[in-house]
């Protein structure tokens, strides 16, 4: 991207060329993985070289991890201990308007197993210690630790993967779905 100056000077915009990079990286890793991605592609989606790539970022690896840290940074918000149902809406909603990043967390999960990047790690720290706080009060639930019912509620929200069950039911009808299971996990 160029950006006039006064007096006629052209100057490249890094910024506007890396997140152009981060947001084709997106759609690529969504589609095809880590594996199948393509830095050809990547870089033919945004516009630009192969080459140019390489000036952002070191290889298709740490393109990757960027798009991941980009993305699914945006895609945090924080969780709501004592509305858990509610937070499990949120979340579907959130699935639902962006898909491309549920896939891209899938990618992440069956590519790199056991690997946990560190803003993913510190938010899940934080939501842990929020419903644990809830659970000691009486406020949720304690039949399931508090590590478990966020990674239920997490697998219930954002289920992405097309089937017929999608084809059965309309979204709102997956929403209320997911919701009131939460509602009567998490109730005292």
């Amino acid at each position: 991207m160029i950006v006039q100056y006064s007096g006629g000077v052209s100057k490249r915009d890094p910024e506007a060329t890396r997140r152009k990079l981060l947001t084709a990286g997106l759609g690529e890793f969504a589609e095809h993985g880590i594996a199948g991605a393509r830095v050809e592609r990547i870089a033919k989606s945004a516009g630009f070289s192969a080459g140019l790539v390489y000036t952002y970022f070191t290889g298709k690896e740490d393109l990757f991890e960027s798009v991941f840290d980009t993305f699914v940074k945006r895609a945090e918000f924080p969780i709501t201990a004592d509305d858990l149902p509610g937070y499990a809406g949120r979340l579907f909603d959130a699935g639902q308007a962006d898909p491309e990043v549920v896939r891209l967390v899938e990618w992440h999960r069956l590519e790199r197993p056991g690997q946990v990047r560190p803003a993913v790690l510190e938010a899940t720290i934080a939501k842990v210690a929020a419903i644990r706080a809830a659970q000691a009060t009486g406020r949720v639930s304690a039949r399931l630790a508090a590590e478990q019912l966020l990674h239920l509620i997490v697998q219930l929200a954002t289920d992405a993967t097309p089937g017929p069950v999608h084809r059965m039911m309309n979204t709102a009808a997956r929403r209320a779905a997911v919701v009131e299971a939460v509602r009567r996990v998490v109730e005292p």
